[in-house]
């Protein structure tokens, strides 16, 4: 019985730590202006963004129209069999129609996972701004911004959050989905290196 109590303890004490670490990243970290703005993609069904992209889309243009020297890449790729359009092309399309300009749009869209976004990003950049260090800003939802932010770094990217806001109805969900994926995830990119 003491064994379950002190097991229950130390899973309670973990779960605050992380919840903790989670509400701290949800902010985002970006202080200025971002030569280029990575936005992590997510779900489309058919041609259509999910409600969670789609509050991504709508978190970047704001960002974009207020940084207007920013140059946005669009990341992922057709991750399932009900897509029509990767989620880069969603995220793409969504900007220009809010207004964003078609050539501050880069696609980055053969990625799969974050850690993809991330590393294939990486490399864009590279070949575009061979001789200079850019600003690097990522932009996903808030409850994903802990995990990405740490795959980020296991990429070698120096690199800033903003966070998009998730769906009211599903935060709670997805919260609670990110202090069980985070470690599996976190623990296999770890395995690769």
């Amino acid at each position: 019985m003491k064994a379950i109590r002190n097991t229950l303890i130390c899973l309670g004490l973990c779960a605050g730590l992380f919840a903790a670490k989670e509400r701290a990243a949800s902010k985002g970290d970006c202080d200025g202006t971002a030569d280029i703005l990575l936005i992590l993609g997510c779900r489309v069904r058919e041609n259509e963004p999910s409600q969670t992209l789609a509050l991504r889309i709508d978190a970047a243009a704001e960002y974009l129209t207020l940084h207007p020297e920013t140059v946005a890449l669009a990341c992922g790729g057709i991750v399932r069999d009900d897509q029509n359009i990767s989620e880069a092309l969603a995220i793409k399309q969504g900007l220009m129609r809010c207004g964003i300009e078609e050539e501050r749009i880069l696609l980055e869209d053969n990625s799969t996972t974050t850690e993809e976004n991330f590393l294939f990003a990486k490399r864009i950049i590279e070949e575009k701004y061979p001789h200079s260090k850019p600003k690097i800003a990522f932009l996903s939802s808030d409850f994903h911004l802990l995990r990405a932010a740490a795959l980020a770094k296991l990429t070698g990217m120096e690199i800033s959050s903003i966070a998009a806001p998730s769906p009211k109805g599903l935060r709670v969900k997805n919260y609670i989905r990110e202090m069980f994926v985070f470690p599996a995830v976190l623990g296999a990119a770890m395995k690769r290196r």
